[in-house]
């Protein structure tokens, strides 16, 4: 019976108001302070330092891989669009209404390693090729978050310098696959780097 009465006593002060009216989350929300556009999702990593947003129609499964000349942490992202939506009431059809691009699949990789003492792209990249040259690698300036420096490369990855790490953003879709760099160009802009 005592146990019952103070089961009871917990449930209803459980119940009470209190300064806290709203719930907390006991997990961190991912993205949850990326500025992301209507119809768009956030994905960010504390560990990387990173986070960006994408569209809300991707499904992806992540793996991370370690990376060890140079030291880093390779994120890998296999990403199938999958744009579909649950019939209008009252029709007939119990099928989903899937747009052209439902199933397209592409491959994202985003690497990210020590900075060091690099004091840009360059230098970074002349310390960290296995073949350096005797020039500075071309690189073609680009906006990308909030990095420090960022280019695009001549192979098409972008690479970004932020306060203690560079970033490699390598985007792989062949053609009738998903437009990675149709979608992830538009979002550079979207990009977090935690300093």
């Amino acid at each position: 019976m005592f146990a019952a009465v103070a089961f009871m006593a917990m449930a209803i002060a459980a119940c009470q108001p209190g300064t806290n009216t709203h719930p907390v989350p006991s997990v961190a929300q991912i993205g949850s302070d990326l500025n992301c556009p209507k119809g768009d999702h956030g994905f960010e990593d504390s560990q990387v330092g990173w986070g960006f947003c994408y569209p809300a129609s991707w499904k992806y499964n992540e793996r991370p891989q370690a990376s060890t000349n140079p030291p880093g942490l390779d994120l890998t992202f296999d990403i199938t669009d999958i744009p579909c939506a649950s019939p209008p009431p009252g029709t007939a059809s119990a099928r989903p209404i899937c747009s052209p691009n439902a199933g397209l699949f592409a491959f994202m990789i985003i690497s990210t390693y020590e900075r060091g003492s690099s004091d840009s792209l360059a230098s970074w990249l002349q310390a960290n090729t296995a073949s350096p040259s005797p020039s500075p690698p071309a690189l073609q300036p680009i906006t990308w978050g909030n990095s420090t420096q960022a280019a695009r490369l001549a192979d098409g990855r972008r690479i970004a310098l932020t306060q203690h790490h560079v970033v490699i953003l390598d985007l792989r879709s062949g053609q009738g696959h998903l437009d990675l760099e149709t979608e992830m160009s538009a979002r550079l802009g979207t990009w977090k780097f935690s300093y």
